[in-house]
């Protein structure tokens, strides 16, 4: 299998397979109208930190080396973060955070919290910046924890998405300095704490045929607190729609996560997408000697959000997985 990531950035420096995200709550001090995984003050479920540990226990034995934190806002536990981070650290893995950067109120503060983070393993911080964020987070809490990592050292990337207020947008682009940095596309989840901002969003971003879909990394494990294990980082609140296909790997709640864990491995279409991005699929289902002309008549010219909800579909096609399932073995 040949092995594609075209983008730079620490997330691009390990591969999917090796990847494990984890949403560790559903809570969060903000009600982002965006928010793929609806969290809100009114959420509570989190994971116990002893699973969240054994999770990483299982993972670091089936070649996980990359652990993604977010939420959710994570660092309304910080103790626990910490915690964790260390005890990531230790099994081998790379420890990067994703936050809303709250905790970021003065330049002393974020400087004291970055050092705390770094020295409990974490190599990385990916804060959030949008118009959805800044109606709960100031842009002066992320200039101190921009400034703060530069000082100390860590690795600092910022989660910046389009909204449909573009003059917002370019409040944050001119604010956090984004003219000069690389941003990668990726496509939508329609999924949110806000419908119509959703809707909004789709007139933004627009749908696309399967040769056109932007794809920014978007497969890899990800578990939360339901127990979902599912083969991208895209996850939304409940996961329905992952449901019957091979991104819906298991819940650890019933089923021990090593087993998860073994089915993840031994998926052929799931480490087929995980070592080869899109297009790469799309571009071998039309190449197939005896599925291409179906496909293309089937899906070419479909459109879609986003490159996860493109492999639902397929995937849902029993043809199309007949003949794939024994290709690629």
């Amino acid at each position: 299998m040949q092995e594609l990531y075209p983008q730079t950035g620490v997330c691009f420096d390990h591969g999917n397979q090796a990847k494990l995200y984890m949403v560790y709550t559903l809570g969060c001090n903000a009600a982002c109208d965006h928010c793929l995984v609806e969290s809100s003050p009114r959420r509570r479920e989190k994971l116990e930190l002893d699973v969240a540990k054994e999770l990483l226990r299982v993972g670091a034995q089936f070649g996980k080396n990359f652990l993604d934190l977010g939420g959710g806002e994570i660092m309304l536990f910080p103790d626990e973060v910490y915690e964790l981070a260390r005890t990531a650290a230790d099994l081998g893995y790379y420890v990067s955070l994703n936050t809303n950067g709250f905790w970021g109120r003065t330049p002393e503060r974020a400087r004291a919290v970055v050092g705390e983070l770094q020295q409990a393993g974490v190599g990385a911080i990916f804060p959030s910046a949008s118009a959805y964020h800044l109606a709960y987070v100031s842009i002066d809490r992320l200039k101190h924890i921009r400034q703060a990592c530069r000082d100390l050292g860590m690795v600092y990337e910022l989660n910046w998405v389009r909204s449909h207020r573009p003059e917002t947008d370019a409040f944050i682009q001119t604010e956090m300095e984004l003219d000069s940095e690389t941003i990668f596309p990726n496509s939508l989840t329609t999924a949110g704490n806000d419908a119509g901002t959703i809707e909004a969003l789709k007139v933004v971003y627009g749908s696309s045929v399967p040769d056109d879909i932007a794809d920014c990394g978007s497969l890899q494990l990800g578990v939360n607190p339901h127990g979902h294990v599912i083969g991208t980082c895209s996850m939304t609140n409940r996961n329905e729609k992952f449901a019957g296909t091979p991104l819906f790997i298991g819940n650890f709640h019933d089923t021990p996560f090593d087993e998860l864990l073994r089915a993840e491995r031994d998926s052929a279409v799931l480490q087929f997408i995980y070592r080869n991005p899109h297009p790469a699929l799309h571009k071998r289902l039309i190449e197939d000697p005896s599925l291409g002309r179906y496909y293309q008549d089937t899906f070419g010219t479909r459109r879609y959000y986003s490159v996860v909800d493109y492999y639902i579909d397929v995937f849902r096609d029993e043809r199309v997985m007949a003949g794939l399932d024994e290709a690629l073995r």
